[in-house]
């Protein structure tokens, strides 16, 4: 059934191409037509609002289902995990992605690389069944590590360097994290470190590292060595990591708790982190992150929006799925990007990064993943909150109204964290 979108200003991925009619077969793009067109009775119309490609979370941690529900629900079609356990439950949430359209589309790292008692073992107790997290001792370990996760599916790997929130665990050698990336390569695996300070970030830049996630909270950046990297800044975790009371941005904005259960809202209003603790490293700052990645972006870095989505069972996370990729497209912008290309950010450039050349562009033969939106992002971003629909593979979801959009199932806990 073909389904034609009329009257739109387009933002095709990476930049404005006017006003157009977007034509949908299936689940996929199938004519991108410029110019303005009375829509037929059939047609959606969607005159003075903007079509952008679904939005892609380039950093999340699932606890289950749940969070793709709630991410769907505020336009994000795709979501890059960093890290859920145990393997078994990824693989389950992966394979139910894919066969549903109510809930955002998978991707993830399976388990994160970290040192042994370190992090993020330390976070997972041995499960009754017998499983444990595992650890690397030393660079020996790295191949049966990257080996594992290849056969338990992993999209790309998760390397865990140094956690900024609590810096007095034991932290892979440099070594070891270059001995991760050569074997990843050897395997045609992309490497994703978690690198909040400057030893992390350094250490994983120098290791080969293709994408660094998050930014040093604990001081500056030297600016040789930062052109042609690739970073996820996760800008609202640094936020979190650093303010108590950054849930206020959030609650601050109808549009972005409007589709929160109205628990959560509850608890983020009486201040309830969900047990995220603020950063214990020597002089953490957010303006630190922000004028790193103003430094990024003066060397020519290439930026993917990302969040670190998060859910701690039972109580909200200071980083809500789906609504809190709306906060970080502000925050980028307000470390200098323009609106375009924060939004290319969240579409396109995540697409490309990481292997996803089926959607991320309105084009052609791409795949239907739309967000129709009141107002013009590419002049105001937070434009990208005033949500209407979502199609999710070609399916539509009318988000105009937040009692249309009801929870998906969760499907039980995930031991998950940054």
């Amino acid at each position: 059934m073909s389904t034609r979108i009329c009257g739109a200003r387009v933002f095709d991925g990476e930049r404005p191409v006017g006003v157009a009619t977007v034509v949908v077969d299936g689940d996929v793009i199938t004519a991108v037509e410029p110019g303005e067109h009375e829509p037929a009775a059939d047609d959606v119309d969607a005159r003075g609002a903007t079509l952008l490609p679904g939005l892609v979370d380039g950093h999340v941690h699932l606890r289950g289902a749940g969070n793709l529900g709630q991410d769907l629900r505020h336009g994000v079609t795709t979501v890059l995990d960093m890290f859920s356990a145990p393997p078994q439950f990824t693989a389950m949430l992966r394979r139910r992605a894919a066969n549903r359209h109510d809930e955002a589309d998978l991707r993830s790292s399976g388990l994160m690389a970290g040192a042994v008692d370190g992090w993020p073992a330390v976070m997972l107790p041995p499960d009754p069944g017998g499983w444990r997290m595992p650890g690397l001792s030393g660079p020996e370990d790295a191949e049966r590590y990257v080996a594992d996760r290849v056969r338990e599916g992993s999209d790309y790997l998760k390397v865990f360097v140094e956690n900024a929130a609590d810096v007095t665990r034991p932290t892979l050698s440099p070594e070891t994290v270059t001995a991760v990336c050569a074997a990843a390569r050897a395997h045609g695996l992309a490497t994703v470190a978690h690198a909040p300070t400057r030893w992390a970030f350094t250490t994983a830049r120098d290791a080969g590292v293709d994408v660094l996630t998050h930014l040093p909270l604990d001081g500056p950046l030297d600016d040789d060595g930062l052109a042609g990297l690739t970073v996820v800044p996760t800008m609202t975790m640094m936020a979190a990591l650093t303010d108590a009371a950054s849930q206020r941005a959030l609650l601050a904005d109808p549009r972005l708790i409007a589709r929160l259960p109205d628990d959560v809202v509850r608890g983020l209003r009486a201040g309830d982190r969900g047990g995220l603790p603020t950063s214990s490293a020597s002089g953490a700052a957010y303006e630190h992150a922000a004028d790193n990645l103003r430094r990024l972006l003066a060397a020519g870095a290439t930026v993917v929006a990302g969040t670190d989505a998060n859910d701690v069972p039972g109580r909200p996370a200071a980083v809500m799925h789906g609504a809190s990729l709306h906060l970080e497209l502000e925050l980028l912008a307000g470390c200098g990007m323009s609106p375009a290309d924060v939004l290319a950010a969240a579409t396109s450039r995540a697409a490309d990064v990481f292997a996803l050349p089926d959607r991320g562009r309105i084009a052609a033969g791409k795949r239907a993943d739309l967000l129709l939106v009141d107002g013009d992002p590419t002049v105001d971003v937070t434009a990208t909150r005033a949500l209407r629909t979502v199609w999710r593979a070609g399916v539509a979801h009318d988000l105009s109204h937040p009692a249309h959009a009801a929870c998906s199932d969760d499907v039980g806990p995930v031991r998950a964290g940054h």
